[in-house]
C-alpha cells in the first residue's frame, strides 16, 4: 500500500526522459491518499502492469499540474497496455481529483478490461477520460469541469461492452467533437488499433453549458476505422446546452431513449428519443451544480429506470419513475459529489498553517442550542431541537409547520435567540448552515444588526442537502459586550444547523466546513497546523514553513528564519498544547 504521500517535482533535466512515477505489479495494492504534482516529462504518473485481473484501487489522489508534453506518453494514469487488450484487470479509479492534468488527451488512458472509474473530478484539465483499448468498464458518477480549460473534454469510448451514467459535464470548452465521443473502430485492426464498438450503453448523464455537442456518434470514421457504433443505447440523458446541438456525426446504429434536450436542435441525433424542450430543465442549486427544477419535465421523466443506475451522482436512491439526468431530487442523505483539493491527498497536506480562515476570529453557534426561544404570535408552535445524521453535533433546529409567515401582514412566528460576544470590533458576515425540503422554496428570517428581529428573506436548498447561505455583514464594537443574534421562521420544516461570523464576506463552502470541523481552540504556539493537538503534523507543517521561507517560520521574532527557530519549534512542541 502506499499512503499519505506526496511526490512533487521529482523531473530529469531532459523532459523526454521516460519513467514513471509509481508502478502497480502484483495483486491487491492500493494507492490511497497520495499527491502527485507537476510531473513535467515523459512516462505515467500512476501505471498498472499485468498480471491480470489485479484488483489494484487507486483512491482519494490528488492529480495536479502535468504540462501538456506534445506526444503520446503522457497520461496520468494508465491500466494496461494495448498488448492486453483481452485481459481483465478489474482496477478501481475512485474519488480522485484531477487539477490542470494536460499531459496528453488522455488524461486516464483505459488499456484493459472491466475496470471502474467513479466518484472522480476532473477541473480545468486540457485532457478526456478515455476508454482506449479493453471492454466492459464502468464510469459512474464523475464530475467534469472546463473552467476556462481550453481543450478540455469529456469522454472517448472505444470498444465493447461499456457503462457511461451518472456523469455531470459543464462549462467544456471541447476536445474531441462532442462531451461524449463515441469513436468508429476497425474490422481488421491490431490490438494499438479502435476495437469496434457493440454493446454500450451511455444513460442519465447530464450536460450544461459545454461548447461541444453532448455526443459525437461515430468520431474518426473513414479509412482503416471503417466500423461504425453499432447496439449503443442512449438513454435518459439530461441536456442543457442552448448554443449546441445534441449530436454531431452519423452512420452509427444508435437507438435513443428517454433523452431531453434544450438545445440549439438535434443535429445527427433521432428525434424519436429525444425530446426538445423551449426552456432550461436545470435551475441553480445554490451548491455550484446545475440540478433538475422541481415539477420540470426531467422530474418522473424516466418510466423504467435501467437497473444498474441504481444511485444518482450523489450517491441517492433513484426512485420508479426516475428523473432523467445525473441527479435524482432527492432528501436522502448525499455521501459524494465534486472533489476539491481539502478532499483529497495526505492527511497531513492540507494541515497548513496561514491557509484559509482563523478559527480565532469566528464566532461558532450550535443552532439546535439558543439560549431562549421567543414565540411573538403566542399560538405555541416554536422551533424545536432535532436529532439529525450528518449535521454538526448531530442536530438542528426545525421550524414549526404551517404557512409561511409574511413580516408585511404577520407577526413573527417563533424566534431563535442567541447571546454571544465577538472577539473583536469589527465586521462579521452571517453565515447559515442550512437546509429545506419542499422541492419549490425554503426559506428562513436573518438579522441586519445585533439585537433586533431578524427580517431579512433567505432562501435554503430545498432538496434536503445542507448549504452555507452568506446573509447581512454585522458591525460590532467592543462596547456593546455580549449582544444578542435572532434567526425567525419563514417557511416551515426549514432547518438551522450551524452559525458562523467571521470578519470576511466572501468565505467558501469549504472555507466554512473548515471552520466548523475546527470549532473554536486556544491558541497554542506548537499546533502549527490549527487542528488543536501538537504532534508529528505539526512540524511537518512547520518545516514547510521553513523551507519556503515563510516570515512565519521565524518563531524567535528576530527577522532571521534558521536553526535556532527550528529549536523553538522543537521546545514548543514537547511543551504541549492546554487540555
Amino acid at each position: 500500500m502506499l499512503r499519505d504521500c506526496a511526490i512533487i517535482d521529482y523531473n530529469p533535466t531532459n523532459r523526454g526522459t521516460r519513467y514513471f512515477w509509481v508502478s502497480l505489479y502484483g495483486t491487491n495494492n492500493t494507492v490511497e491518499n497520495c499527491r502527485f504534482e507537476n510531473q513535467d516529462h515523459s512516462g505515467v504518473t500512476v501505471v498498472v502492469w499485468g498480471d491480470w485481473p489485479n484488483f489494484h484501487t487507486i483512491r482519494n489522489n490528488h492529480f495536479v499540474d502535468r504540462p501538456v508534453g506534445g506526444e503520446n506518453g503522457w497520461e496520468t494514469i494508465r491500466i494496461g497496455t494495448s498488448d492486453f487488450v483481452f485481459d481483465s484487470s478489474q482496477t478501481l479509479v475512485e474519488s480522485n481529483l484531477f487539477q490542470r492534468t494536460d499531459g496528453e488527451i488522455e488524461a486516464i488512458s483505459n488499456k484493459t478490461g472491466e475496470n471502474v472509474y467513479r466518484n472522480n473530478t476532473f477541473r480545468e484539465c486540457s485532457a478526456t477520460l478515455t476508454l482506449r483499448h479493453g471492454f466492459s468498464a464502468t464510469v459512474d458518477g464523475n464530475f467534469f469541469f472546463g473552467e476556462g480549460a481550453g481543450g478540455s473534454g469529456g469522454i472517448r469510448v472505444i470498444g465493447p461492452g461499456h457503462r457511461v451514467f451518472n456523469n455531470y459535464f459543464e462549462g467544456l470548452l471541447g476536445r474531441t467533437g462532442g462531451i461524449i465521443a463515441l469513436e468508429a473502430g476497425e474490422s481488421d485492426g491490431a490490438n494499438s488499433g479502435y476495437e469496434p464498438m457493440t454493446d454500450v450503453i451511455c444513460a442519465n448523464n447530464t450536460f450544461v453549458d459545454n461548447a461541444d455537442p453532448a455526443f459525437a456518434l461515430n468520431r474518426g470514421f473513414g479509412g482503416s476505422r471503417d466500423v461504425a457504433p453499432s447496439g449503443v443505447l442512449l438513454f435518459g440523458n439530461a441536456i442543457s446546452q442552448p448554443n449546441e446541438n445534441v449530436a454531431i456525426e452519423s452512420n452509427a446504429n444508435i437507438t435513443w431513449q428517454d433523452n431531453y434536450a434544450f438545445a440549439d436542435g438535434l443535429g445527427t441525433a433521432s428525434s424519436n428519443g429525444v425530446t426538445i424542450l423551449g426552456s432550461d430543465p436545470l435551475s441553480d442549486s445554490g451548491d455550484g451544480l446545475q440540478r433538475p427544477t422541481p415539477g420540470g419535465p426531467l422530474e418522473n421523466a424516466i418510466v423504467s429506470p435501467l437497473a444498474f443506475v441504481a444511485i444518482d451522482m450523489d450517491g441517492q436512491p433513484r426512485g420508479t419513475p426516475a428523473e432523467a439526468g445525473a441527479d435524482e431530487i432527492s432528501t436522502d442523505p448525499s455521501d459524494r459529489g465534486p472533489l476539491d483539493p481539502e478532499d483529497v491527498g495526505p492527511s497531513w497536506w492540507n494541515n497548513t498553517p496561514n491557509e484559509g480562515p482563523d478559527p480565532a476570529l469566528a464566532v461558532f453557534i450550535e443552532a439546535e442550542s439558543p439560549t431562549s426561544i421567543l414565540d411573538p404570535d403566542n399560538d405555541g408552535d416554536v422551533y424545536e431541537s432535532e436529532t439529525v445524521s450528518g449535521a454538526s453535533m448531530d442536530a438542528v433546529l426545525t421550524a414549526p409547520a404551517g404557512s409561511r409567515t409574511d413580516l408585511s401582514s404577520d407577526p413573527h412566528d417563533t424566534i431563535a435567540v442567541y447571546s454571544i460576544t465577538p472577539p473583536a470590533t469589527g465586521d462579521y458576515t452571517l453565515y447559515v448552515r442550512a437546509r429545506g425540503f419542499s422541492g419549490s422554496s425554503d426559506s428562513f428570517f436573518a438579522p441586519a444588526e445585533f439585537d433586533t428581529d431578524p427580517d431579512i428573506n433567505d432562501s435554503t436548498s430545498n432538496n434536503g442537502l445542507f448549504r452555507w447561505e452568506t446573509g447581512a455583514t454585522i458591525s460590532y464594537s467592543a462596547a456593546q459586550g455580549e449582544v444578542e443574534l435572532r434567526i425567525g421562521r419563514r417557511e416551515g420544516g426549514t432547518q438551522i444547523d450551524a452559525i458562523i461570523l467571521y470578519p470576511l464576506n466572501n468565505l467558501t463552502e469549504g472555507e466554512l466546513d473548515f471552520l466548523l470541523n475546527a470549532g473554536p481552540v486556544e491558541p497554542c504556539d506548537a499546533d502549527i497546523n490549527v487542528d488543536g493537538a501538537a504532534n508529528f503534523f505539526d512540524t511537518i507543517a512547520y518545516l514547510r514553513l521553513f523551507d519556503a521561507g515563510d516570515p512565519a517560520a521565524d518563531l524567535s521574532g528576530n527577522g532571521d528564519i534558521n536553526a535556532f527557530d527550528v529549536f523553538r519549534h522543537i521546545n514548543d512542541l514537547e511543551a504541549g498544547c492546554p487540555e
